[in-house]
């Protein structure tokens, strides 16, 4: 059916009508498909179909209840792992920013339709919060019931719908339109890109950006995941990680393997990851003293350090410069790169407060202000109330006025944070 009919009156009022029957005991949907010029005299085909299947499912449309299936950190981790993560800055310059414009969310789904993704204005996020449609709700057929998201990936096809159309009572003020993602290599749906607003989420336009989008998607993933790399095992592709959050740093292998670090050997191992090209014997002394030190001193530390990590395979230190070889990951970079992309989310499911806090290491704390300072902006100006909330909840910022005050501001009513915000900014003396 032409998008246009999707939103005449006269097909909605009949989808409703249908839609009235499906709340009934023992609905029978037949006779309430259309004829096959366009199906103007009744419901799509392709959503009594998806009606069907989740009543059969769901009993009954009040039985589609948003169900969480990824809480904050497991979000962080399934965001990290998708392919989507890796070609973020594109769905957001094909996808994500044009429908933030129109007024619109797009949403990034897996390929069991778990939304992990969902970006736009703030206030049309907050009136999607009220059916459930956040990052890490489930949104497949299966729970849901009729929506794109679901129907996209249960017939591997563009799907587009609007109004009631959708199984949920709660969804009919909304449309939406949705394209599967499938993989470069082998062809297997990877999850879903969405868009979901007023009636403009199913205009014309949507379809085919959500393709192209979904075609450049397929392009660049083809680069970046060749067979070799398709292959190879999650040990490989992790390599080791550097965690540099809290009072604890640590250093973990491919194999799962962790040691703690001294906090110089974690200072060093920081400074070295940020610098991959290396760093001279003088350079290091500047970043790791505010005063004294030597390249003497550096040397006897490089071999401490290169004794402890001797056992994490696929990591050692060169010298002249001193430089790391093999793959090493850390908390910082991964939020870094979130915050980069907008992602506030995963950074949030990185970030536990200052780098290294007890480290006076000229360089660390250089690097820890600019990433201290980009979380707090960014959630300033383009974060949640939730997301401001755990922010505010971490021990180095439960102080933090301005980040408590915009809780208060953008928080409901009756929301339990909001009455703790204000029981923390009294005795703030605010």
């Amino acid at each position: 059916m032409d998008s246009t009919l999707l939103l005449e009156d006269a097909y909605q009022r009949t989808v409703r009508l249908a839609h009235d029957r499906l709340q009934q005991p023992s609905a029978d949907l037949r006779g309430l498909g259309g004829s096959h010029d366009e199906r103007r005299s009744g419901v799509r085909s392709s959503v009594l179909e998806s009606w069907n299947r989740s009543l059969n499912r769901l009993r009954d449309p009040a039985g589609a209840r948003v169900r969480v299936a990824y809480e904050a950190e497991q979000l962080a981790e399934m965001r990290r792992r998708h392919p989507f993560h890796s070609i973020m800055p594109l769905l957001r310059s094909h996808l994500i920013e044009p429908a933030k414009d129109a007024g619109l969310l797009a949403a990034l789904g897996d390929e069991q339709g778990r939304l992990l993704w969902v970006e736009g204005e703030r206030s049309v996020r907050d009136r999607a919060e009220t059916m459930g449609f956040i990052p890490g709700t489930d949104w497949s057929e299966e729970v849901m019931g009729t929506s794109a998201p679901g129907l996209a990936l249960q017939s591997r096809k563009a799907v587009q719908i609007s109004q009631a159309e959708h199984f949920a009572p709660d969804v009919h003020s909304w449309s939406c339109s949705a394209v599967p993602v499938t993989h470069p290599l082998t062809g297997q749906v990877l999850g879903i890109i969405d868009v979901t607003g007023g009636d403009d989420a199913v205009s014309s336009i949507v379809l085919p950006l959500l393709a192209s989008t979904a075609k450049a998607a397929g392009a660049q993933l083809s680069q970046l995941y060749t067979p070799q790399r398709v292959l190879r095992s999650d040990a490989e592709a992790a390599g080791c990680e550097l965690i540099v959050f809290g009072p604890e740093p640590a250093l973990r292998g491919p194999d799962g393997r962790q040691i703690s670090l001294t906090r110089r050997h974690a200072e060093i191992l920081l400074l070295l990851h940020r610098f991959p090209d290396g760093i001279s014997g003088s350079g290091l002394v500047e970043r790791l003293w505010p005063v004294g030190g030597s390249e003497v001193s550096v040397r006897a530390e490089i071999n401490r350090l290169r004794r402890a990590i001797d056992g994490i395979d696929g990591l050692h230190i060169d010298a002249r410069p001193y430089r790391l070889r093999g793959r090493l990951s850390s908390d910082l970079e991964r939020t870094s790169e979130a915050l980069a992309q907008g992602d506030v989310d995963t950074a949030l499911g990185q970030y536990r407060g200052p780098v290294l806090p007890d480290s006076d290491a000229p360089g660390v704390r250089e690097i820890g202000a600019e990433v201290d300072a980009h979380m707090r902006e960014t959630l300033l100006q383009d974060g949640t109330w939730q997301q401001l909330w755990r922010y505010a909840d971490l021990p180095d910022f439960r102080d933090d006025v301005e980040v408590l005050m915009t809780v208060l501001r953008l928080a409901p009513p009756e929301a339990v944070e909001r009455n703790a915000a204000v029981v923390r900014l009294e005795a703030l003396g605010c």
